[in-house]
C-alpha cells in the first residue's frame, strides 16, 4: 500500500514537471514566434515608409527627405521628462551626406523656431539665405548645403504632434510647377501636407 502511494506520488510529480517543462518550452516558443511577427511588421512598415519617401523626394526634385520623430529622452532633476527629437528616416540624392546619425535625442528646446514655424505652415523657404530670418535656423540648414527647404507637421488621431516631414534641395532645381512669385505656391503646400499626412497611419 505504502509502495504503490509512493508511486503514484512519484508518478504525479514526474507528470507535474513534464508538463511544466513542455509548458515553458510552449512559452518560448510562442514568444519567439510572437516576436518574429513582430519584427517583420517592423520591417514591411519600414519599407512601405522609405518606398514613399522615395516617391516624395522624387516628386519634388529634392534631395533629401527625412523624417523627425518626437520622443522621451529621460528626465531632468526635477523630474520634469526630456522632450526630444531624432531623424528616423531619410532618403537622399546619391552623394549626399546623411543626416540620420547626426540628429539623434536632440533637445527640441533648441530649435522652437523651426517648430513653431512648421505647427503655424510657414516652413516653405525657397530660398534660405535670402528669406528665412532666424539666424540660427539659417545656419543649421546652411551647414548642410540646403538652399530651400520645406517642412511640414505629422499629426496623430488626438492631433498630438508626433513627427515632422522635411524636404531639402541643395544641387537639384525645384519644379517650376510648385513655384509661384519666386516661393513655394499654395498647391505644391496643399500637396506635401498631403504626403505629410499620409505617413501618420505608419508612425503612430
Amino acid at each position: 500500500m505504502i509502495i504503490t502511494t509512493l508511486i503514484t506520488a512519484i508518478s504525479s510529480v514526474t507528470v507535474a514537471l513534464i508538463s511544466a517543462g513542455f509548458f515553458r518550452r510552449w512559452q518560448d516558443k510562442n514568444k519567439e514566434k510572437k516576436s518574429r511577427q513582430q519584427l517583420m511588421a517592423q520591417i514591411q512598415k519600414d519599407e512601405l515608409i522609405h518606398f514613399t519617401l522615395r516617391e516624395i523626394r522624387r516628386k519634388y526634385n529634392s534631395d533629401r527627405v527625412y523624417i523627425t520623430q518626437f520622443h522621451n529622452g529621460g528626465s531632468f532633476y526635477t523630474n520634469t521628462p526630456m522632450q526630444k527629437a531624432s531623424v528616423t528616416y531619410e532618403r537622399n540624392s546619391d552623394g549626399l551626406e546623411r543626416i540620420t546619425d547626426r540628429f539623434q535625442n536632440i533637445l527640441v528646446s533648441n530649435y522652437t523656431w523651426i517648430l513653431k514655424e512648421t505647427i503655424a505652415n510657414r516652413m516653405f523657404y525657397k530660398d534660405i539665405d535670402q528669406q528665412m530670418t532666424d539666424l540660427p535656423s539659417k545656419s543649421l540648414l546652411k551647414a548642410y548645403s540646403n538652399y530651400a527647404h520645406a517642412m511640414s507637421p505629422i499629426y496623430d488621431d488626438s492631433k498630438n504632434l508626433i513627427a515632422t516631414l522635411s524636404l531639402s534641395w541643395v544641387f537639384s532645381d525645384i519644379p517650376e510647377e510648385w513655384i509661384i512669385d519666386d516661393n513655394f505656391s499654395s498647391e505644391f503646400k496643399e500637396s506635401f501636407y498631403e504626403d505629410s499626412n499620409s505617413l501618420r497611419n505608419y508612425l503612430v
